[in-house]
């Protein structure tokens, strides 16, 4: 009969969290479509530092304090984001935001997109060898075939790396929800299924708009980083508003929505963590680590007062290693 009774509430909550979820994307969809600059600068303002800590949170509390068999595993994930992220900093500041604009090194920049996409199929095919009976070996091919597209239209790939990087942290709730809330796991795919649904209510009704304004340096560095001058025949409004949408979900799953789901990411519970709480354990160097983070966040909030735009550059330049250190947790969790 408990069992019974424990499962009813499960389901219930799972319910009140679809409604929430639906609301919640309703009202953001409103309101960023019709105040697409203006949305854009508050959510990077009030979400992105925090959000990169509550992931680097996240990521400790899945960092084993022994790596055992999955030592080449984490060596070359960790490796590859140091590297492919200091090799993204100086393609960056040496071209000139370069993401959105080839300048003169095209061939560096698809060369770095090439990197990106032959590490991440590494780390499938090592994760393919760690589990039973199992051969992703195809994760090369697709990787080649990956690279030749970023090599043909490298300005395209830059770009589809922005759009798709919302969704994994919605790959990840999704993979986090089936350890630890699998009664909710139905609710959740409605949710990821109606979001290209308001993505295509945010077309029907800004699509036909007149671009935004890119009078001054930092709405034009929105509208570029939304894809405007890749894409001319496409509203601005339309590709900013679908953008910070989707960047707000990013931001919602990792400050509200996996902590909700796992109380591991819950910033406080140090014991969570193995590399704090386990014998043998680091815990001096993982709170040090900690309060350099928050510190980092106070800091891009000070700076954002002080200097919006230079700050937003220098931010967007720094979280590529945010987005490289997605990938190693992700494909683990497979």
């Amino acid at each position: 009969m408990q069992e019974i009774r424990t499962r009813r509430i499960a389901v219930m909550d799972a319910h009140y969290f679809l409604v929430a979820f639906m609301a919640a994307c309703a009202v953001a969809a409103a309101l960023i479509g019709s105040f697409p600059l203006q949305a854009s600068i508050v959510t990077i303002f009030l979400f992105a530092g925090i959000h990169n800590f509550m992931e680097f949170r996240y990521f400790a509390a899945r960092m084993p304090l022994r790596w055992g068999r999955s030592k080449l595993y984490y060596s070359i994930g960790i490796g590859g984001v140091l590297v492919l992220t200091a090799a993204y900093l100086l393609l960056y500041f040496g071209g000139g935001n370069w993401l959105w604009n080839l300048g003169d090194w095209p061939s560096l920049i698809a060369a770095w997109n090439t990197g990106f996409i032959l590490w991440v199929g590494l780390l499938f095919f090592l994760r393919g060898r760690q589990r039973p009976n199992s051969d992703w070996s195809w994760a090369f091919p697709v990787a080649f075939l990956l690279s030749a597209l970023a090599w043909l239209v490298p300005q395209y790939w830059s770009l589809a790396l922005v759009y798709f990087h919302p969704f994994v942290a919605m790959w990840f709730l999704e993979r986090q929800i089936r350890r630890t809330k699998p009664d909710w796991l139905r609710a959740y795919h409605a949710c990821l299924v109606s979001v290209p649904i308001f993505v295509l209510g945010l077309w029907a009704v800004f699509a036909s708009r007149p671009g935004l304004s890119d009078e001054t340096t930092l709405f034009w560095r929105i509208t570029q980083h939304a894809g405007s001058e890749i894409l001319p025949g496409i509203s601005s409004h339309f590709l900013v508003a679908t953008h910070v949408f989707l960047e707000s979900i990013h931001y919602s799953v990792w400050i509200v929505l996996i902590p909700l789901v796992d109380r591991r990411a819950i910033p406080w519970k140090l014991s969570e963590i193995p590399l704090f709480s386990q014998k043998g354990g680091l815990p001096k160097l993982v709170t040090a680590a900690f309060a350099v983070s928050l510190l980092l966040v106070f800091a891009f909030w000070a700076g954002f007062a002080f200097d919006y735009t230079l700050t937003r550059d220098v931010y967007f330049a720094f979280a590529i290693a945010h987005v490289m250190a997605e990938f190693p947790f992700l494909i683990k969790m497979l």
